[in-house]
């Protein structure tokens, strides 16, 4: 699970939260695991949320490897989030986009080539920015590279400027110069580089 603040935008941060959550089955190393699997919604509601813990929860859930196509709407509904233009099959599970309702009121979403497995759509701002937010399932395996490169320079051309594009990218890092030609530096880059959270492997 990744998460990130925006500070631009609001006058509080806009908080985001983008997760695959693993078709919403629990590691086989976590103990309780038929309990853990028969909560899973809840559970996962709870670390998103921070289980009222955080001071805010975030404005936008991306979620990838979702069990059906209903399930982010399903977990997050009484939360007052809601799914941005629908979701999308992937090569495992489905791709969902969430918004708080406030922001999905002033969102659209936008039109993507069906060979894309993202969700995204367009966010009008208080402070009249608009910024095109996606969460993606690219392309999985290192032969996938191309397709990945591909799926990217598809991302970019629909998305536009402005662009805060969550997900799992499957990249490898061989791949970074290439994709980031397209698209930007990458997020964790542009945070410091701290290696600690380079990578992130949570489970539930």
């Amino acid at each position: 699970m990744a998460s990130a603040a925006i500070t631009s935008c609001y006058s509080t941060p806009l908080s985001i939260v983008s997760w695959n959550i693993a078709e919403a089955a629990p590691s086989f190393a976590a103990p309780c695991f038929d309990t853990r699997a028969r909560d899973a919604p809840r559970l996962i509601r709870e670390c998103i949320l921070g289980s009222g813990r955080s001071s805010r929860p975030p404005d936008i859930i991306a979620l990838q490897e979702c069990p059906y196509p209903s399930f982010g709407t399903e977990t997050f509904v009484e939360q007052g989030y809601v799914s941005a233009g629908g979701t999308t099959l992937s090569h495992c599970g489905y791709v969902d986009l969430l918004l708080k309702k406030q922001l999905a009121e002033k969102s659209r979403p936008i039109s993507l080539d069906r060979n894309l497995s993202s969700v995204a759509c367009r966010i009008a701002l208080p402070n009249q920015t608009t910024i095109s937010v996606s969460s993606s399932h690219l392309a999985p395996f290192k032969h996938g590279a191309g397709t990945r490169l591909r799926q990217c320079q598809n991302l970019k051309e629909s998305c536009g400027k402005n662009m805060i594009l969550l997900g799992d990218y499957n990249m490898r890092q061989s791949e970074d110069k290439a994709i980031e030609n397209i698209l930007g530096i990458d997020a964790w880059k542009a945070a410091g580089s701290n290696y600690r959270n380079k990578f992130t492997w949570d489970s539930f």
